[in-house]
């Protein structure tokens, strides 16, 4: 028998093996196959009494074998991280993705304060278990992974259009504030743009005489709209004007 604190709920055993481990400031949760773990501000596991917080951010539950993140809250993007390969995944409002790393960490922010929890799967999951994300097809969009300078390059044209008045300025200026070249920077565009294509997000793909900068717009757009970038993401705002 698993022990585990007070508050872990507990459901139907479904006869696997694999177990999760979650750790919040030295407060160690251990969950058996078919169990659920909530956390929040007031959940099973209490992260802080912030008010900024949701009551339940979000939750662990296991489902046939396999640990799945939901993000329970209605605006806050949690961020799943691969800790071994520096993967993220975004996981916004309203989705849920399955845990796939061995070892982990899960992420999000709350007014000014930044969150964080450690986690640990006991086996890693089979080939037929692949970390994909359910829901809307916003939520599908939510959980396309991106490297950290494709994140940088998102959260960098957020901020040219949060401090321009929604004109974003041009892609030289974004790419010498990122201390880029110019065609790194279309490189990095080019590639977050065909992960979102493929994902479905529409006006990506750059159409014969269509517009550049409408591609940027649209991308600004999606990433905001879905919450893959928000308010704690932004530097601030002389540095991103400097």
């Amino acid at each position: 028998m698993v022990a585990e604190p007070l508050g872990v709920l507990h459901g139907e055993h479904d006869g696997s093996s694999n177990e999760l481990e979650v750790d919040f400031v030295g407060e160690v949760h251990r969950l058996g196959p078919g169990e659920m773990l909530t956390f929040g501000r007031n959940a099973d596991l209490v992260l802080d009494a912030n008010p900024f917080m949701h009551r339940v951010v979000g939750r662990f539950s296991c489902r046939q074998g396999v640990w799945w993140l939901e993000n329970l809250g209605r605006t806050a993007r949690i961020d799943l991280c691969d800790e071994l390969h520096g993967i993220v995944h975004p996981v916004v409002a309203g989705s849920q993705v399955s845990i796939t790393h061995r070892v982990f960490s899960v992420a999000f922010g709350a007014g000014p304060t930044s969150y964080r929890m450690d986690g640990r799967l006991s086996a890693a999951p089979g080939p037929e278990t692949p970390a994909t994300p359910t829901g809307t097809a916003t939520v599908a969009f939510g959980a396309v992974p991106f490297s950290p300078e494709q994140y940088e390059l998102l959260v960098a044209l957020v901020e040219s259009s949060r401090t321009h008045a929604g004109r974003l300025e041009p892609s030289p200026v974004i790419a010498r504030r990122l201390g880029w070249t110019t065609k790194k920077f279309h490189r990095k565009l080019d590639l977050v743009c065909v992960k979102l294509a493929r994902a479905g997000v529409r006006g990506l793909k750059g159409d014969l005489g269509a517009s550049a900068d409408l591609r940027r717009e649209r991308l600004v757009d999606h990433v905001v709209g879905a919450g893959l970038v928000d308010d704690a993401d932004l530097r601030a705002p002389e540095r991103a004007s400097g």
